[in-house]
């Protein structure tokens, strides 16, 4: 085994054969598990690592419906205003553009990278790698993607997206009739999927896999 200590994107070092607690940080020495063995903290019982085969299908799964849900959510309008029959809508694409051309650059920079960018290199990212480990194999550029990964995840703000969306349609409701889109309807969805992979996306064979395949 390579010895050799690593850090993740967040600068925290990481020692070979050693499992730290999600949940308490108790450190425990790293076990061969057989199959359909878990590891479980000896403090606060929470689950370390599990020896299941295909136990990443859940997280892999709802990773490829935020895929799915995130280009729906791209190609159709999120809201739009209803004055004298007229509908007024737009794409999440197209108020980029608005904002960009309204010299509000930098929001439009922001929105772009937040919302489109980032969602989208990490939910493919996550695939990647969920994919290569079902093969129990490591694939070409593992260790990069992984680093990606873990360097996106931070500027994916769905949620904070949904929230600005909400304020103003609240604000806008006294002014003109709202109409939600199906864009909005897919973001609210994506919110949740990239929310349920987070929570069940396990992060050590990720890092076991990029140890190994170091030189």
């Amino acid at each position: 085994m390579n010895r050799r200590t690593s850090a993740d994107a967040t600068g925290l070092v990481r020692l070979p054969g050693v499992i730290a607690c999600e949940q308490c940080d108790l450190l425990h020495h790293q076990l061969s598990l057989g199959r359909r063995q878990d590891a479980r903290c000896q403090r606060c019982d929470a689950l370390l690592a599990s020896g299941r085969p295909h136990r990443h299908d859940l997280c892999l799964a709802l990773t490829l419906a935020g895929l799915v849900t995130f280009v729906i959510a791209q190609l159709n309008p999120i809201v739009g205003l209803e004055v004298q029959g007229q509908i007024q809508s737009s794409t999440l694409w197209q108020a980029v553009s608005r904002l960009y051309s309204d010299g509000a650059w930098v929001m439009s920079a922001l929105v772009l990278l937040t919302t489109m960018i980032c969602p989208a290199v990490e939910l493919g990212a996550i695939c990647y790698l969920l994919l290569a480990l079902r093969d129990e194999s490591v694939t070409p550029g593992f260790a990069t993607v992984l680093r990606i990964t873990q360097a996106v995840r931070p500027w994916v703000m769905v949620e904070v997206f949904m929230l600005g969306v909400l304020v103003a349609v609240v604000k806008l409701s006294a002014m003109a009739e709202i109409v939600t889109g199906v864009g909005v309807w897919s973001f609210a969805a994506l919110m949740l999927l990239l929310t349920l992979a987070s929570a069940t996306l396990e992060d050590e064979p990720l890092w076991a896999a990029l140890e190994a395949s170091d030189p």
